[in-house]
């Protein structure tokens, strides 16, 4: 059976560098809007702690600022390895439907991808705007997320006291215990 002959498509062209940052900064947003959920669920549920707004968004923005300096600091490296770290690494595999000059592009721009992604990251960190919503959609996630797993606890379970027959016979059992408590005992006192 002759299915023909390959022909590669053309390769896409590369994405403009603002496009890479702004997807960047969206993936990173909901990277720290993850982020700061758990921390109002761990805080909620472990902790006991009251929804604090302002701490979140602290903690939000201490996220977005560690997530730039990390960008910096790779925008760092890759400037001080060069050309040589891609001649040598995964872009030299010999395929021959990648355009090699289109690697080399792809990868001399690496640095300053990493560096005006950490500038958008610090903008994003500063601005008050965008960190209240990330705290807001994270708490609206929590409490989605907390919800969610109380329903699935409360649910029927499928118990049906009518075809246990040891309810009954333990119900005197319950009823004799709960008698001897003492009610006034189990009263909450601020003293």
């Amino acid at each position: 059976m002759n299915v023909g002959r390959y022909k590669p498509l053309p390769p896409e062209p590369i994405a403009p560098i603002d496009r890479v940052v702004e997807e960047g900064v969206m993936i990173t947003a909901s990277s720290v809007r993850m982020a700061i959920k758990n921390k109002v669920i761990v805080g909620a549920l472990r902790d006991d702690l009251r929804f604090d707004a302002d701490a979140l968004g602290e903690a939000a923005r201490d996220e977005f600022l560690a997530l730039a300096d990390e960008n910096t600091a790779t925008a760092k490296r890759l400037e001080r390895l060069g050309h040589w770290a891609y001649s040598t690494g995964d872009a030299d595999f010999g395929d021959p439907f990648v355009d090699e000059d289109e690697i080399d592009e792809e990868h001399r721009r690496r640095p300053q991808v990493h560096r005006e992604l950490a500038a958008a990251l610090r903008a994003e960190a500063e601005n008050p705007d965008s960190i209240r919503a990330i705290v807001e959609q994270a708490r609206d996630d929590a409490w989605e997320e907390i919800g969610r797993e109380l329903r699935s606890k409360l649910r029927n379970t499928g118990y049906s006291r009518e075809n246990d027959p040891k309810y009954e016979k333990m119900r005197a059992k319950r009823i004799k215990e709960f008698v001897k408590t003492d009610l006034a005992s189990l009263r909450v006192t601020d003293d």
